[in-house]
């Protein structure tokens, strides 16, 4: 997807290339859009803020995988723990 032509049109559209914009990640576009429909906004941005207040010199790749890092590994976590709190009958 070409960054330069995509015009974000719903909200999740519009925090999807926040992030992108954000994390100097324009590439990530597809993945933020995902990660738009799949999580919370307020996790979105909770996570957000902590990879950009992570110092640069402590971040190994980017702070695009930072975030992707942070978002799947404590995301799946929660979700992990919802369903374990919530047994499927």
């Amino acid at each position: 997807m070409d960054d330069q032509d995509f015009q974000p049109n719903t909200r999740e559209e519009h925090l999807a290339q926040e992030l992108a914009d954000r994390l100097g990640d324009p590439e990530g576009l597809p993945f933020y859009l995902k990660v738009a429909h799949r999580y919370s906004e307020p996790y979105i941005r909770a996570t957000l803020s902590r990879v950009m207040e992570t110092p640069r010199d402590r971040i190994r790749t980017s702070r695009g995988a930072l975030f992707n890092w942070l978002l799947r590994h404590y995301g799946d976590r929660s979700q992990q723990s919802r369903s374990d709190s919530n047994p499927r009958p």
